[in-house]
């Protein structure tokens, strides 16, 4: 489904024109719709992983942009790769207190929105590798088309008339309709994702839909 198409169906579904439904409020439903989607189901398409370095003596690391939430942090000590634990910023605090002291990173935790804290404090350089998965681009008139729109039109479709529904404050009997709709179609992608990763064709053989066949006869 392409920004027009999406943009059409909320109006023709709703029987809102232009005049009510301009650009800028359909933008507005497809922003929120988008996020619901994303805080709602871990899509494996949005997931990254990016090298970079830890410096000496600092305890602070930034984070890439775009991130919407990490996955793990990895870094490189002697050859061999070690996982941090993930912990809050509180516990950090207690369990490294005295920063000035440095030691091979155990733990990691989110101290904004731009930054990462390590701890203990970086004895020397290490090479970092963080998971994480990114927000997308919106869809927009400048970007017509995205992983969303053309792979779970549904989802998208139903989250944003939820929305409008809710702007307009339509029947609640059709903004449950809807409700109930997106959560199937989010449902429906969240088993997709579940059956993608448990899937191996080399191991598990294609997946295969039985058939009934009729019982030979005499």
């Amino acid at each position: 489904m392409t920004y027009d198409e999406l943009v059409t169906n909320i109006r023709n579904y709703t029987e809102v024109d232009a005049n009510v439904f301009s650009n800028s409020v359909i933008n507005t439903f497809i922003t929120m719709a988008e996020n619901q989607i994303l805080r709602e189901i871990d899509l494996d398409v949005f997931k990254l992983e990016v090298a970079g370095n830890m410096t000496s003596g600092n305890k602070f690391l930034a984070a890439p942009s775009g991130i919407l939430t990490h996955r793990y942090m990895m870094i490189t000590v002697a050859g061999d790769q070690i996982f941090l634990d993930f912990r809050d910023t509180s516990f950090m605090k207690e369990y490294w207190a005295d920063g000035t002291d440095t030691g091979v990173p155990k733990y990691y935790s989110v101290w904004d929105q731009n930054t990462f804290y390590v701890a203990p404090t970086p004895a020397q350089n290490y090479t970092v590798e963080l998971g994480y998965i990114y927000r997308p681009t919106q869809l927009s008139s400048t970007n017509p088309t995205t992983w969303i729109s053309t792979n779970a039109p549904e989802a998208l479709l139903y989250a944003c008339l939820i929305q409008a529904y809710s702007y307009t404050k339509g029947p609640l009997e059709m903004l449950q309709y809807f409700r109930q709709s997106y959560k199937e179609a989010i449902q429906g992608l969240g088993v997709e994702q579940q059956g993608r990763r448990r899937r191996d064709e080399y191991r598990d053989g294609m997946l295969r839909i039985p058939l009934k066949s009729e019982s030979p006869g005499p």
